[in-house]
């Protein structure tokens, strides 16, 4: 089969090539892909990345095979997966069901074999139907609107009635927002110069306030909204330092701030300022769990998340290296790339 593989930690090293088809163990399934979409660490690397391997993690497609101790998956269901491929199962985190936080956990597209392929293999519990109002497309958008959901609804637990930061109108932040508006809270999205066509789109999407940080005033702005006192939640999505920074200037006392872009970089913060004068408190995001998906799958189902909204692009595997690009520029939202038939 035809596959994109990382072949080494060095920059760019990427190649198109023939790959075997993968055969599923007893407790895996095989999926005929459909759509993948092109997530920034696929684009920039990251350190769970584990080269030679198949990237691609945000994808959707077709049961054909199972392995013979799979239950209660039909060969040609429409499906969606997350992203854990094999876990410990025996560690703490694992035991209450936070497996993303396993320090065994195999993911997909990075210590194994991923969906920027034909085929790919996955544990059987990974996988979730799609919900019939959802199609191939939107459907690979369910592994980053899951992580979307561990993020606003189990880490900062948003309110109904909140004000809410979200800081980079990029694909997730654009999904955070959604899920945000979801619960019932008011959101204010930032942008700067270049992610106008983003910023447009999250006014389409139902942001309450739309602020490019090129025109300056953020600051009055959030205290005219929020009566001087700050907004109650930031969500760092862009995974920039000066993003960090602005909104912990931007926070209310008390406030909760999540990290749930990827910072590349240390950086460094008045933690006197930020954890004992104003109480604030500091939330990670660490992608997905099973709870998070079956969160996702229903807001996906009551089509209260606009997924195809965000779709910019699909283009076929082999322009890959035009995808890439693609999903780099501000013009593109969402870039897929699919298999040949």
């Amino acid at each position: 089969m035809i596959a994109l593989v990382k072949l080494s930690y060095k920059k760019n090293n990427l190649k198109l090539m023939e790959m075997p088809e993968p055969v599923p163990d007893s407790n895996q399934v095989k999926v005929k892909v459909k759509r993948t979409g092109i997530c920034g660490t696929d684009i920039y690397g990251y350190q769970a990345v584990r080269p030679p391997v198949i990237l691609g993690h945000e994808t959707s497609g077709v049961v054909v095979a199972k392995g013979k101790n799979v239950r209660g998956i039909r060969i040609g269901e429409a499906v969606t997966t997350e992203t854990t491929v094999s876990i410990c199962g025996k560690c703490r985190f694992c035991q209450t069901k936070d497996y993303n936080l396993c320090p065994y956990r195999k993911g997909l597209g990075s210590a194994a074999n991923g969906a920027f392929a034909e085929y790919f293999c996955i544990r059987k519990e990974s996988i979730h139907k799609l919900p019939f109002n959802v199609d191939f497309a939107a459907g690979s958008l369910s592994e980053p609107l899951a992580c979307a959901v561990h993020a606003v609804i189990e880490q900062a637990k948003v309110s109904p009635g909140e004000v809410v930061l979200i800081l980079g109108p990029g694909p997730f932040g654009l999904l955070v927002t959604q899920v945000v508006k979801s619960q019932g809270a008011k959101v204010i999205i930032c942008g700067k110069e270049g992610d106008e066509k983003r910023l447009r789109l999250a006014k389409l999407l139902g942001t309450d306030v739309i602020i490019n940080l090129k025109e300056g005033g953020i600051e009055e702005r959030v205290k005219e909204l929020t009566s001087g006192y700050g907004v109650d939640v930031v969500f760092e999505c862009s995974g920039t330092p000066s993003a960090l920074r602005l909104g912990l200037k931007l926070i209310r006392k008390k406030g909760r701030y999540v990290q749930a872009g990827i910072l590349r970089q240390p950086v460094k913060m008045d933690l006197e300022q930020i954890l004992f004068v104003k109480e604030v408190v500091l939330l990670g995001s660490h992608t997905q769990k099973s709870s998070s998906w079956k969160k996702a799958l229903n807001l996906m189902s009551e089509s209260k998340i606009n997924l195809k909204a965000l779709v910019t692009d699909e283009l076929p595997l082999s322009h890959w290296r035009g995808g890439f690009r693609k999903a780099k520029e501000k013009d593109s939202v969402k870039v897929l790339l699919y298999p040949p038939n």
